[in-house]
């Protein structure tokens, strides 16, 4: 059970008293830069057509910043160079692209693909996905305009591929006390089809089927392991969050997750153990004449047929059902009903199995057809041999519940048992014990998230009344409970931004001293916060007469282009813009 916390504001960094944003017709400096490469703007197939399909084409900003760097920026072209922006040179004639790694291009088409994603996982880390299953980790060295040192690739898996599409989200590098191994740990979100999901337990716990929801967010947990100077897979865990994912980061140091989403979600995979409740000894090695007949059987020269029963509501997806040359396992929802070794081998090409109203056929072809089974399953006594389907039948009516999953009907659940799907929470998930140990419900909209320092988990930003809650995760390192600290506000924003519908990117600098909404198209709005120091119009309070230096203000800019954003990011002094073709630079502040 998780334990519930609180998001509390801290009330000094909150200003009862804000009167709005004053509009200031002061023109700012935009410089207009064309990109060496356009860049890359992949759009959904026929076939991605879902909610969350669009959201993770439509919203993902092709603009990086580096934690490690205030200097530099980075996007990826659509030949798939990766290009360090030197921000400095923002500001002349002869602004600075270089090209620092050509990812390797294995198809041609790149039909249903993610953009290309990046991410820093340390000072001279990154981890690179082409966006369609292959994974990169690449040496940068030293990312400044200064240095000339190209980048390297060090390891490249296919992990997490199969030629799905992927998005890297986050990632973090981690070095044990000994300094003797570095863990990576990357977070990879994907869109599949349900029918396509690997699970170790049923996706109708978390409410899934075919006609409702096609297709769910699935986040890939991957670790690495570095030592003796070569790169390793580690570890996978798989994560199912069907009705979407709005946040998710690594914790320092590393050891477990925080993400903002709608319940029901959980783990459907681990590389390293099942997560399907396991099959009780008492259950497999009970004496024979004390054990209810759980599956049937039967066998002939060509083959091994095995039945078992559950409720007549029963689909495919409430089932995990794994045939191999020597095993079988069912898995029904999160419980293990079979799993162990055959008395000998299959061809597991033409084995198959059936499901129909509730009764589950598995049809085994012998590899060796002059052998006799004495047993289906090594040290498995709930089962029975029988002569035909007829006996079967027979055995299924006599054991009224054996073997069979609890049934319930939904007219027997009170209201308060109906769980909410509109609400989002905070969630901390713990990597060693598969388990959420913490949870917030938000009282608010997620507006945006935004970079924090090295190390840190990004923060994000909430809507608190009218306005904007910045977040920070806290990591695992401090000793008090884990929660997330209230670290700057935005005045007014949530108010702001609901009434932006055509509002595509909202970002802040580090000094959280203005905000900007972007646009799809042409035009941007900055909210200076009165703490900003920028220069400005001085203004008078006319009822005292007093002279008001720092007030919050708001401008407007139209951008000249007739492009779609593709990118937004913010600095303490620029605001980038980044559509196919240019790159805008906006000096915001002159400090």
């Amino acid at each position: 059970m998780e334990q519930l916390f609180e998001l509390r504001p801290r009330k000094d960094l909150l200003d009862p008293t804000f009167e709005g944003y004053k509009l200031s017709l002061d023109s700012l400096p935009v410089y207009k830069h064309e990109v060496p490469v356009a860049v890359e703007h992949l759009k959904p197939n026929e076939e991605q057509f879902s909610f969350q399909h669009v959201k993770t084409f439509g919203l993902h900003n092709h603009l990086i910043d580096d934690p490690w760097s205030d200097e530099v920026a980075f996007f990826i072209s659509k030949d798939l160079q990766i290009f360090m922006i030197n921000l400095h040179s923002l500001v002349s004639q002869s602004p600075e692209f270089k090209s620092v790694w050509q990812l390797p291009r294995h198809l041609e088409s790149r039909d249903g693909w993610f953009n290309a994603s990046l991410s820093f996982a340390g000072p001279d880390l990154a981890v690179v996905t082409d966006g369609g299953g292959v994974l990169h980790i690449v040496d940068t060295g030293v990312r400044t305009p200064a240095n000339s040192h190209l980048w390297q690739a060090k390891f490249s898996s296919e992990d997490l591929g199969n030629s799905e599409p992927f998005k890297i989200t986050h990632s973090m590098l981690n070095t044990t006390e000994s300094n003797q191994s570095e863990t990576l740990s990357v977070l990879a979100l994907k869109v599949e089809s349900i029918d396509k999901v690997e699970s170790q337990i049923a996706l109708s716990v978390f409410g899934c089927s075919e006609k409702e929801t096609p297709f769910i967010n699935c986040l890939e947990w991957v670790q690495y392991e570095h030592v003796d100077g070569h790169w390793s897979f580690k570890q996978l865990k798989r994560l199912a969050i069907p009705h979407g994912l709005d946040y998710a980061s690594i914790l320092s140091p590393g050891k477990a997750l925080c993400l903002i989403a709608r319940e029901p979600l959980g783990i459907i995979f681990d590389s390293k153990k099942n997560v399907a409740a396991p099959l009780e000894n008492n259950e497999t090695m009970q004496d024979e004449t004390e054990t209810k007949v759980a599956y049937t059987w039967t066998e002939s020269p060509e083959e091994v047929t095995v039945w078992m029963t559950f409720d007549k509501q029963t689909s495919k997806h409430d089932l995990v059902v794994k045939i191999e040359s020597q095993t079988l396992k069912v898995v029904y929802k999160q419980q293990t009903y079979l799993d162990g070794e055959l008395a000998h081998p299959i061809s597991v090409g033409s084995s198959t199995w059936t499901l129909l109203d509730g009764k589950l056929e598995f049809i085994l072809s012998k590899v060796d057809k002059s052998l006799s089974w004495n047993h289906l399953i090594q040290s498995d006594l709930r089962g029975r041999k029988v002569l035909d389907a007829e006996t079967a039948a027979d055995y299924e009516s006599q054991a009224e519940g054996g073997g069979r999953p609890p049934v319930f009907s939904s007219e027997q659940l009170e209201e308060c048992d109906d769980m909410p799907m509109d609400e989002s929470c905070v969630f901390r998930f713990d990597g060693e014990t598969n388990k959420f140990t913490h949870k917030a419900i938000l009282s608010g909209q997620l507006l945006f998230f935004t970079q924090s320092a090295p190390g840190l988990a990004p923060a994000f930003c909430l809507r608190h009344d009218v306005d904007g809650l910045i977040w920070q995760p806290m990591g695992d390192e401090l000793e008090q409970s884990w929660g997330c600290l209230h670290t700057a506000a935005l005045q007014a924003l949530g108010y702001i931004q609901a009434s932006k519908e055509q509002r595509k990117f909202t970002v802040a600098p580090p000094n959280m001293t203005y905000a900007a909404l972007c646009d799809a198209f042409s035009h941007v709005y900055i909210y200076r916060q009165s703490n900003c120091t920028s220069t400005g119009v001085e203004m008078v309070h006319r009822p005292t007469g007093r002279r008001v230096g720092n007030i919050a203000r708001q401008q407007v800019l139209n951008i000249d282009s007739s492009e779609e954003c593709l990118g937004a990011l913010a600095t303490n002094s620029f605001l980038l813009l980044l559509t196919s073709s240019s790159l805008f630079s906006i000096r915001v502040n002159s400090d």
